[in-house]
Order: C-alpha cells, then sequence, then structure tokens
C-alpha cells in the first residue's frame, strides 16, 4: 500500500505540470510603429470608457486625437452588442468574414509579424458566448484575447484607413 501510494504522489507531482494555466486575456495593447512599441493598458481604456477619465497613461494617446474623436472612441468602446454566440460563431466561419479576420489580422495580432486571425475569431466568440445580458463591448473582446498582450500595427492600420477613404 506504501508503494501505491508513492507511486499515485510521484505520477500526480509529474503531471503538476501538465495542468493548463488560467485562461490569458489581453492586459495590453502594444502600439507598434517601426522600432517603436508604446504599451498601453486595456484597465486604462476600461477606465475611459466607463468613467470619461483620462489616466497618466492613456494621456499621451489621448493628446492623439481632437476632443470629437475621443468623445467617438468612448462610445465605440461602450457600445454593446447582442448576438447568439454559436449563430456568430458560424458566421465568423463563412468565407467573407474569414477574409475580413484575416485583413483586420494584420493590424492586431498576438505577436508582431504574426496574423492574428485565430485570435481574433477566438476573443469575439468567447466575448459572445460568455455576454452579460446587456450584450459585450470591445473592451470584452480584448479581455477575451488569448494572449497576455494585443499587437497593433499603426503604421499598417494608418495605411489602410487612408486607402479606405474611411
Amino acid at each position: 500500500m506504501k508503494r501505491l501510494t508513492h507511486i499515485c504522489l510521484g505520477i500526480s507531482l509529474f503531471l503538476i505540470p501538465l495542468i493548463p494555466r488560467s485562461v490569458l486575456s489581453a492586459e495590453t495593447l502594444y502600439f507598434i510603429y517601426g522600432p517603436l512599441k508604446l504599451p498601453l493598458s486595456v484597465d486604462s481604456l476600461e477606465i475611459y470608457a466607463e468613467e470619461g477619465r483620462i489616466t497618466k497613461e492613456f494621456a499621451f494617446f489621448a493628446s492623439q486625437f481632437d476632443e470629437q474623436s475621443l468623445l467617438e472612441l468612448r462610445e465605440t468602446l461602450q457600445k454593446r452588442h447582442t448576438i447568439d454566440g454559436v449563430r456568430f460563431s458560424r458566421l465568423l466561419r463563412t468565407p467573407l468574414m474569414e477574409d475580413l479576420l484575416k485583413s483586420m489580422g494584420e493590424i492586431f495580432s498576438t505577436h508582431p509579424q504574426s496574423n492574428g486571425f485565430y485570435a481574433i475569431r477566438g476573443a469575439l466568440i468567447s466575448a459572445a458566448i460568455h455576454q452579460e445580458e446587456e450584450g459585450w463591448t470591445a473592451i470584452d473582446i480584448m479581455r477575451h484575447f488569448p494572449t497576455e498582450g494585443i499587437s497593433i500595427d499603426t503604421k499598417l492600420a494608418t495605411t489602410m484607413l487612408k486607402d479606405s477613404n474611411f
């Protein structure tokens, strides 16, 4: 019996490192422009969205926008969406949506120089499935992103916005 206990204990200690960590969520946005990598916590954005308060960390980014653009950003961050998670998952797997997500994945990724397609799709589906009664927001999508940070290629985003006449 003692030998069996030692074997079970040994196997348990061996298997502990194989237990998955808790699910990651994005805590930081990394705005990449050439060699620059500027971090901004999701918490700072959430404070701005919920309270309208600009934290010290968000102040630099906020200074790049006029007042109207900041208000639009806040409204975008606050906007709630409600959709059935299963239907939304099916929609995101259509060829048209996959193409759109792949384009978005060039801007928003898990690491610089990698496409964030799967991470974006996973975050969108997870946010929709775990949504509160009143729906999910852009902050919820960030919180469901499967890595600790989201890399944002600002140069590419700017180019795409100019090309699309957005």
